[in-house]
């Protein structure tokens, strides 16, 4: 059988494709008949995406010692393009550069990197669930819903608590992982009890990096264009929730297909269930021989594990016919069955049937429970009444744990007087390891263990009868607060994927301690400690922080800071206050909960505060949040004002990327103020200051964003293609650091405006589709409706039809506040789409509104560029003089402020004006004046169009 796919092997991503070079297999939704030399070509150029790589580089790779033609390399080259749906040599994926070689030039986005992925807690229970026994007797079941898996998308495997439906699904995911191209992922829901954690739970598992509020519609993003198999395991405790997101799921991603288990229904239309039946056992009626009995299911399992307890001594014939009555006894229900053979070691066979018989095992609870909920929970009390008093005991304790834990956090809730001289702690959980009832994952380094989902429920229940609930919770809540406390030191210098792996493990299990800190004041778990539980769990919450920042899992970060801050119990101090409303703002700023201007009075709170307690740290990271506040809103002056304090209060900072940072932010500012000059001289200085290489500080690598903003800077100053080289250079080292939140800002701010405004469709294309796949797949939501907009627009200028102008005016409308920098080149393209389709005095509207919001927000920047646009309009509308004078104030205002772009610009209008009209005599000498200031540049349509025009007015 093969071994289930993994998710953490490398996959190049671009376009539609997949590319999965350990598989040797691309992708696009289904697989693509590409082999031989023409998919080691394309691992070659993938590999090197950006770069040019020559005949005999190519001919080293893909034909290694062996000398071939060039028609060869040809021949696979077409080949290559035909599978990828390409058309000539230019692009969109591979382009021939003459004399030199071959370009992959589409953005690649790489998944994975061989290593294991971050550990998770549906990782950690994979793992687990994979130590149970294997799936004896369940053959027929795993064929038979494998066969059907595929034309069922949706098969949910349902039964009692024991049945074995975890072992049945993995065996089932074995099976069938050869036609799931990007994997198997199995996520265990039993881990929680909110259903409205089900969406973040599972994107965390398939897709750590989304970060959302709402995190289904990006993770629906991620799994469209994938081919792979789902297994929610334990849905009946947030049964609504998962329904609800394989309803959502189901239609999104039509490649996904979904295996659940609960112990009941979804209750989805779409949905095959199939009850999972107890293991057989030998009839009643005649026993038979010996090997008629070992012949049934239920039979082997309990042999098999009595073995494996006994040291692998094999049951003689003598105990068919008693190990048949226990299998009858216990109705085939396979934890059962573990269980009793668990006590084989202990009691022999026929010492287990007798306390069988002693225990009154099918009498109990027949009058309130279903038969087999009976025998289990009587397989339970039998099992139990054999422990010793320290076993039981300890069960108890672990009752406490969600998913796994390992002996430290088990000697944390352990009492010395739990152990009542029997060993310790380490010794009992072997030994209950040795009668199934605790299962260990001992493949790691360090050994990891779990409780069954109902060995816990069953345990919970003696616990709380016990009076040792209150405590053992406060135990366990203490031991994962000093873990958190003493990691938080590390997060500074140890990798992410290192503390994720170490720290990851354990959400689940700060999950349950957070639950019990802010346990309501009338609850079952009440007691004299609540003050001291809710200033335990504000303690955890900014402990736990730096491993929520990893997950993205804002929203959850986000719960409990807000419940953190609801409570009337008096803070530890009033550093834990300013710590805890910094991570509300910050949540705020991500998952956009906040209106601007309740997040803006957070922020000036926190900054007051941070200025009250000389918190240099507290006080920077408000200075920013205030900062994105008013940029976002267009009120750039005041972010300008605020950028300019931050680089005075960073002057003497020891930290280098302070400053840096600071000066970045102050050049955003000006740049889009009108002021390109003061633009290029404090970025310039911010890249001066930053240290080499790349890292993520301030949510962005500085030096990207620094270099994106100077690209537009010389671009807008008449350094074209001098800016158009540094934009490349910037998206590079983005796409190199695999950050998607640089990715998407370098895009947004920078790549797609500069795209459009040049007319170079192609490239925006790529740059929108490759934003508009990180922003969905990452949650990104300040660029999805940008990004769709601006695909809109591309499509309409492909020839789309009525029908997308209508559409792209309907999200542009429901964008509301259109005061952005960003959103400017929207605003143009969509007016001009507007006065095509006929509608001028809809495009008019639209400019007229974006410069009167240039001008109450003093975004100089554009202002040449709206009032040419509105010059057009006016001479389409019959006011050529109009438009004349609206050119030369533009002028004007483009020549003060060093905009020689834009200045061409009007130029160009305004010859073409004198051509049509007579109007401006003097246009040929301005036109020819500013075509002279340019030394670059000469490649791109604005300055092939200038020199046509002179060529025209000075045959």
């Amino acid at each position: 059988m093969p071994a289930v796919a993994t998710l953490a092997e490398t996959v190049f991503r671009f376009g539609p494709f997949s590319l999965y070079p350990a598989r040797r297999l691309l992708t696009a939704g289904q697989p693509i008949a590409l082999r031989g030399r023409a998919l080691d070509l394309l691992l070659a150029l993938v590999e090197r995406a950006g770069e040019v790589l020559s005949r005999a580089e190519l001919e080293a790779r893909v034909w290694p010692g062996l000398h071939v033609g060039e028609n060869n390399l040809r021949v696979q080259m077409a080949q290559l393009r035909r599978a990828l749906g390409q058309q000539g040599d230019d692009g969109p994926y591979v382009s021939t550069i003459p004399g030199q070689g071959y370009r992959f030039i589409a953005q690649v986005l790489r998944d994975g990197d061989g290593a294991a992925p971050p550990a998770s807690p549906a990782v950690a229970a994979f793992a687990l669930a994979r130590q149970l026994a294997p799936p004896l007797g369940r053959g027929e079941v795993i064929a038979a819903l494998a066969a059907r898996l595929g034309r069922q998308r949706l098969v949910t495997i349902v039964g009692p608590g024991g049945m074995g439906k975890t072992t049945v699904a993995l065996a089932i995911g074995a099976a069938v992982a050869e036609r799931y191209p990007d994997g198997v992922a199995l996520v265990d829901l039993s881990v929680l009890n909110d259903g409205a954690l089900v969406p973040g739970v599972v994107a965390g598992r398939l897709a750590p990096q989304v970060q959302a509020a709402n995190p289904v519609p990006a993770l629906l993003a991620f799994l469209k264009p994938r081919r792979m198999l789902l297994i929610l395991d334990s849905c009946e405790t947030v049964t609504a929730d998962a329904a609800a997101l394989v309803e959502a799921l189901l239609p999104a991603a039509s490649g996904v297909d979904i295996l659940a288990t609960s112990r009941e229904p979804l209750g989805l239309a779409a949905e095959h269930v199939h009850p999972l039946a107890p293991l057989a056992v030998p009839p009643r009626t005649r026993d038979g021989d010996a090997a008629q009995i070992w012949g049934h299911a239920a039979v082997r399992l309990f042999t098999e594990r009595a073995a494996a307890v006994t040291g692998g001594d094999p049951l003689d014939g003598a105990d068919a016919r008693t190990v048949a009555e226990i299998c009858r006894r216990l109705d085939g229900i396979p934890l059962g069955l573990e269980l009793a053979a668990g006590q084989v070691a202990a009691y022999g066979v026929a010492g287990v049937a007798l306390r069988l018989d002693d225990l009154g095992l099918l009498v109990r609870g027949r009058r309130t429970a279903a038969a087999r909920h009976q025998t289990l929970r009587a397989a339970f009390d039998w099992s139990y009444t054999l422990l010793s008093g320290a076993q039981r005991a300890v069960l108890n304790r672990l009752s406490v744990f969600i998913g796994g834990f390992d002996q430290a956090a088990v000697a944390a809730v352990v009492s010395p007087r739990d152990l009542d001289g029997e060993g310790g702690s380490a010794q009992v959980l072997d030994e209950l390891v040795a009668k199934s009832l605790v299962v260990a994952d001992r493949r790691a380094g360090e050994a990891r263990y779990r409780l069954l989902d109902t060995v816990r429920t069953y345990a919970r229940e003696w616990l709380d009868a016990s009076g040792l609930a209150a405590e053992t919770r406060a135990a366990h809540a203490t031991h994962y607060l000093r873990l958190f406390q003493a990691a938080l030191p590390d997060w500074a210098t140890t990798p992410p994927g290192d503390m994720m792996r170490r720290h990851g493990v354990e959400i689940d299990n700060v999950r349950q301690a957070l639950d019990w800190c802010f346990r309501p004041a009338g609850s079952a778990n009440r007691d004299a400690g609540v003050g001291d539980g809710v200033r335990m769990g504000r303690a955890l919450i900014l402990a736990v922080t730096p491993l929520w920042k990893c997950l993205s899992l804002w929203l959850e970060c986000q719960r409990w800071v807000v419940r953190a801050l609801a409570s009337p119990v008096p803070f530890a101090d009033d550093r834990q206050d300013l710590d805890l409303h910094v991570l509300r703002a910050m949540a705020a700023t991500v998952t956009g909960d906040l209106a601007p201007p309740e997040l803006e009075r957070l922020w000036e709170d926190v900054l007051a505060a941070a200025a009250r307690m000389g918190d240099a740290d507290s006080r920077l990271q408000a200075q920013l949040g205030l900062y994105s506040v008013h940029f976002n809103q267009g009120h750039v002056r005041r972010a300008l004002e605020l950028a300019l304090r931050m680089r005075d209060d960073a002057a003497d900072s020891p930290d280098r990327s302070v400053p840096a940072m600071a000066e970045r932010l102050v050049g955003a500012a000006l740049y889009f103020l009108g002021d390109p000059a003061g633009a290029r001289r404090h970025t310039e200085a911010a890249l001066a200051l930053a240290d080499s290489g790349h890292s993520v500080r301030f949510q962005l690598d500085q030096q990207i964003m620094a270099r994106s903003t100077l690209a537009g800077v010389l671009w807008v100053q008449g350094n074209v293609d001098q800016g158009l080289d540094l934009l490349r250079q910037s998206l590079q080292e983005a796409a190199a650091m695999d950050h998607a939140y640089t990715t998407c800002s370098v895009l947004g701010l920078a790549a797609c405006p500069l795209a459009m405004l040049t007319s170079d469709l192609a490239t925006a294309r790529r740059h929108t589709d490759l934003l508009l796949m990180l922003a969905d797949r990452h949650g990104l939501t300040a660029w999805q409706p940008w990004a769709r907009c601006l695909d809109l627009i591309l499509r309409l200028k492909a020839g789309g039809g009525p029908e997308l102008l209508d559409e792209l005016c309907r999200t542009m409308a429901a964008l509301g506040d259109l005061s952005h920098a960003r959103y400017a080149v929207l605003v143009r393209e969509t007016a001009l789409a507007m006065v095509k389709a006929g509608d001028l005095p809809g495009g008019l509207a639209m400019i007229d509104a974006a410069l009167a919001r240039a001008h109450a927000n003093e975004e100089g920047w554009a202002l040449p560029e709206l009032a040419r646009l509105r010059g057009l309009m006016l001479v389409r509308g019959g006011d050529p003089g109009g438009a004349e004078v609206l050119y030369r104030q533009a002028l004007l205002q483009a020549e003060q402020q060093g905009a020689w772009t834009w200045r061409l610009r009007l130029a160009i209008d305004l010859a073409g004006l004198h051509l049509d009209t007579g109007l401006a005599p003097d246009a040929p000498a301005i036109l020819a004046a500013t075509y002279g200031h340019f030394t670059q540049g000469f490649g791109t349509a604005d300055l092939r169009q200038a020199r046509a025009l002179l060529g025209r007015l000075n045959p």
